[in-house]
């Protein structure tokens, strides 16, 4: 993990200096010694004042394995095999997870979550294609399924003031890993160079940033506006059931 770490490092470094950012692989107990995040999840604690932090579980509790199966099994039956099992895609999410802390570090951090979450999909999609390319089609992949699942609500004001569960999480996932690898794929780094130019971000200006920037995301942005009722798969299916996963 830190190699793979390390090579998005590597990938990013020429466009602007990136402190250290420190990876803790944690036991269960260690990690509920020092966060109240559920035990499982990769995520990051990021402070220019105190350190940037990654968190990895020192292995994935089966009933998260699980639980992430029985919540996938949906959106597999309308788009297809996955790249991989759900440790596959917790494993890729560290560099998400990382690229949070590279937005810290070059103050595009804004404090308003779906602007965060969608501009880490770039960073991470981005320094992916760069430093891994083979394993770009994965997290690609993987963002194409979750958009396959079915929110609750869908709503980028929905997204940022109220708790959400995991359903609703992948989803929006999903939907800023789909957007984000357009992006990388159409105009490579030039939203990126943009950002930084723009730096520091302002939670009131970014939307305005954003936009100039790339005109094409304003009819992204209105996607979000009405309701997305998703597609229904009728009957009962179980993770057993998908062939392609044993």
């Amino acid at each position: 993990m830190q190699e793979y770490l390390l090579g998005l490092r590597g990938a990013l470094e020429p466009y602007q200096s990136v402190p250290p950012v420190h990876l803790m692989v944690l036991s269960e107990p260690d990690w509920r010694a020092r966060n109240r995040n559920p035990y499982g999840f990769p995520f990051q604690r990021t402070s220019l004042k105190e350190g940037l932090y990654l968190f990895l579980p020192k292995h994935y509790p089966d009933r998260l394995v699980w639980r992430l199966r029985e919540v996938l099994v949906p959106a597999i039956k309308l788009v297809g095999k996955p790249p991989g099992q759900p440790s596959d895609f917790l494993d890729l999410n560290l560099g998400h997870e990382y690229a949070h802390a590279v937005a810290v570090a070059w103050k595009l951090r804004v404090r308003v979550k779906w602007v965060d979450e969608f501009l880490a999909n770039y960073l991470y999609l981005l320094a992916l294609q760069t430093a891994l390319p083979e394993l770009y089609p994965q997290a690609k992949t993987w963002g194409i399924l979750l958009a396959h699942l079915t929110p609750g609500e869908s709503s980028l004001g929905s997204y940022e003031r109220k708790p959400k569960g995991l359903i609703d999480q992948l989803w929006f996932q999903g939907q800023f890993t789909t957007e984000a690898a357009r992006l990388v794929e159409d105009g490579s780094d030039a939203l990126l160079k943009g950002l930084l130019k723009a730096a520091p971000l302002s939670k009131k200006t970014v939307h305005k940033v954003l936009v100039g920037l790339e005109p094409g995301l304003k009819e992204w942005f209105a996607s979000f506006a009405p309701r997305k009722e998703g597609l229904e798969v009728r009957g009962e299916v179980a993770w057993e059931d998908i062939e392609q996963f044993s």
